[in-house]
């Protein structure tokens, strides 16, 4: 065993991997990185919400969504999981049950902005507008600089 092969089954470097090739696009082989990751450490927490994320650029929704089940039952305090789980459920079409997740991501991390604002986008649609305005207002407070044109993976249908 070369000194090379040591990263080849180092978790961390796998997922560091996968997570460059996830950030240029390249979701194929970003998949197989984490794949490999798990196949270390199936209890990864932070692999497992990276290949959530590429199988939802991969346009694999129910794969990405079991995915991110597998991250909360291996660590139910990560807002970002629900933050994305409420997302994906929004872009279904289930705005409530959107908000459940939300609000979850909220209890978990009061202060994030981004959350606040997806919040708010979910209220809208559901023509509940005073409270919408109120979770962009609680956004902007949060996070002034918060460029909401820049949240691409907020886009709700």
């Amino acid at each position: 065993m070369g000194i090379f092969d040591i990263f080849k089954n180092n978790t961390n470097y796998l997922n560091k991997k996968g997570v460059k090739l996830l950030n240029n696009g390249e979701y194929s082989g970003a998949l197989k990185y984490f794949n490999k990751a798990l196949e270390l450490e199936p209890d990864s927490y932070r692999t497992r919400f990276n290949r959530a994320i590429t199988f939802w650029e991969l346009g694999k929704t129910y794969e990405a969504i079991k995915e991110y089940d597998m991250v909360l039952d291996i660590y139910p305090g990560y807002a970002g999981a629900w933050l994305n789980l409420g997302v994906i459920i929004s872009i279904l079409g289930r705005y409530k049950d959107a908000l459940v997740f939300l609000d979850t991501a909220l209890e978990l991390d009061p202060e994030d902005a981004i959350i606040w604002y997806t919040k708010g986008l979910i209220l809208e649609k559901i023509d509940r507008s005073n409270e919408a305005l109120k979770c962009m207002d609680k956004a902007l407070k949060l996070d002034p600089d918060l460029q909401f044109e820049e949240i691409e993976f907020i886009e709700l249908y």
